[in-house]
């Protein structure tokens, strides 16, 4: 709660009386603007709506120039209403939901709104510009029952409720500049809406599903994009938790959207806006949904001025699609629009890693988990003359699978200490690849094998933020190397991928076991997840 008095101040007691709980719940805010055609946005009038999670909503409207004209209720101005609802999202009547414990059922809190152009003197034939933000109060910074102090509040205020206001000290909108917001294409509510793209979509945890999606446009990406359609899509390791538990998992670009998490595809192009690649083009590609998710973290290979163009507005899609949107940067022609060539995503993930580290000649090596990844190491470790190569992996069947990729011993990993010991004289591992993840037990383990100024790579995708059971003085005492690798360079390692299947430097044999259609991909996630006998690498057919 807010202290009575502070909030019956605020704005001079104009902020009416039910409307002030909207103040500090969780809403959203949209922001409408019509360009004048004038080279700035100065003067110019912008609307503002913001609605929380009951469904009440405030306006207001300002001018760019920073002279306040606030018009609070909706009621008066009626220019806009916006309620919100617990729907599906999507197009016909399928969604991707993501469940919540307060509602459990496989639904999303969307929030509709309806404006009079009239109103707001807006002309809806021509350009309207719109910017969307999600505020949300910090729950744990009030225990219940209690007061929000003056300073507590208006710092509040100051994070949270002033940025949708203008500053007058600032020549543009306080926190939404005109440059981040995005162009709102109407349509009638007559029109046809495209939903000729087949594409998977996780309903829920354990389910997918393959709906009718809205089919991707150029028109709606920046200069460099592609249109890709999908010939073939392989399953990556990484996938797997989130088909899962998609409840544990945040919303992101990466697999709440269609076409799942798909990151492994060839296909051909179907338009091109560069020069560089023409309509029917064999390429392997990287679904928008994946450079989106990983360009954002901005590896030591990012430049700005190159790869920021991969975070503006895409209508993102991941791989399990018939098509989805690519760029130029994260694109690479192949001879053949084959299978084998989608390992080339994988193995240009090892090449990084390998790319980081030391000669491999003559050393121990023991690799930690035989899934897809794991076996390519095995096989890439066995190409680089390492002496002795222990994999490690409780299924017996992929044991079996790491020899015939170059182990020198696969055991279990009851056994693997032994293995080691007697391997290297009990001195350890010179090299461990950790090619697990989501667990914090493996990494210890990794600590157990590896010798003395040893070297342990972290390959495996964490689940955690923190590794509680690290064990640091075991890391400490050995004078251990650890190092991490993830996310290549598009534009080094998956050419140089590409390079190596194609000439036969690299062998993809025995990587791929099984292929099943679009329809089957249900069961195609459910085999991997479950890890039925023999199954490691599955390829979703698509043509």
């Amino acid at each position: 709660m807010v202290e009575p008095a502070f909030l019956e101040g605020l704005e001079g007691g104009s902020v009416p009386a039910e409307m002030r709980s909207v103040l500090l719940d969780e809403r959203v805010e949209c922001f409408l603007w019509q360009p004048d055609g004038s080279s700035t946005p100065i003067g110019q009038t912008y609307y503002a709506f913001e609605v929380n999670f009951d469904g009440k909503m405030l306006t207001n409207r300002a001018v760019f120039n920073g002279s306040f004209d606030f018009h609070w209720d909706a009621r008066s101005s009626k220019a806009a209403k916006a309620w919100t609802s617990q729907l599906a999202v999507g197009h016909c009547d399928s969604a991707s939901p993501l469940p919540t414990a307060e509602s459990p059922a496989p639904t999303k809190r969307v929030v509709f709104a309806q404006f009079r152009w009239e109103a707001m003197k807006m002309d809806p034939e021509k350009e309207i510009r719109i910017g969307l933000h999600r505020a949300q109060h910090p729950a744990k910074s009030l225990e219940a029952g209690s007061f929000l102090s003056r300073e507590i509040s208006e710092a509040l205020l100051r994070g949270m409720i002033w940025t949708t206001f203008v500053d007058p000290g600032d020549a543009e909108v306080n926190f939404h500049r005109s440059s981040l917001f995005a162009k709102l294409q109407l349509q009638p509510a007559s029109a046809d809406i495209n939903c000729s793209c087949c594409a998977a979509r996780l309903f829920s945890s354990k389910a997918l599903r393959v709906v009718e999606s809205p089919r991707p446009s150029l028109d709606e990406c920046p200069p460099g994009s592609l249109l890709i359609r999908t010939r073939y899509a392989s399953l990556c390791g990484s996938d797997i938790p989130y088909f899962r538990d998609m409840t544990s998992r945040a919303p992101s670009c990466y697999w709440d959207r269609d076409g799942f998490c798909g990151h492994e595809v060839v296909g051909e192009v179907l338009e091109s806006s560069t020069e560089r690649f023409a309509k029917g083009d064999s390429v392997l590609s990287l679904p928008s949904s994946y450079f989106k998710a990983h360009v954002a973290t901005q590896q030591e290979w990012y430049d700005e001025a190159v790869h920021s163009v991969l975070l503006t507005n895409f209508p993102v899609r991941g791989g399990f699609s018939e098509i989805f949107t690519s760029h130029e940067l994260c694109t690479y022609k192949i001879k053949e629009c084959i299978p084998r060539m989608l390992a080339a995503q994988a193995l240009g993930t090892l090449l990084r890693m390998f790319r980081r580290m030391d000669s491999f000649f003559g050393k121990s090596v023991v690799i930690l988990g035989q899934g897809q990844n794991g076996l390519m190491a095995t096989r890439m470790v066995a190409q680089l003359c390492a002496r002795h190569i222990l994999a490690v992996e409780p299924l017996a069947f992929r044991r079996r699978k790491a020899e015939e990729f170059g182990a020198t011993k696969a055991v279990a990993p009851e056994d693997a200490a032994a293995a080691v010991a007697a391997a290297t004289g009990g001195r350890g591992a010179d090299v461990v690849l950790e090619m697990v993840g989501h667990n914090q037990a493996t990494i210890n383990d990794a600590l157990d094998l590896v010798a003395k100024r040893g070297t342990v790579v972290a390959f495996g995708v964490p689940d955690d933020a923190v590794y509680g059971t690290f064990q640091f003085a075991k890391f400490f005492r050995k004078n251990v190397t650890l190092m991490s690798s993830v996310i290549p360079d598009p534009g080094v390692d998956f050419p140089q991928a590409v390079e190596l299947i194609e000439r036969g430097s690299f062998s993809t044999e025995g990587i791929f076991t099984h292929v099943l259609p679009l329809a089957e991909i249900q069961q195609a996630f459910k085999m991997a997840s479950e890890y039925h006998e023999d199954v490691v690498k599955v390829v979703i057919d698509l043509q």
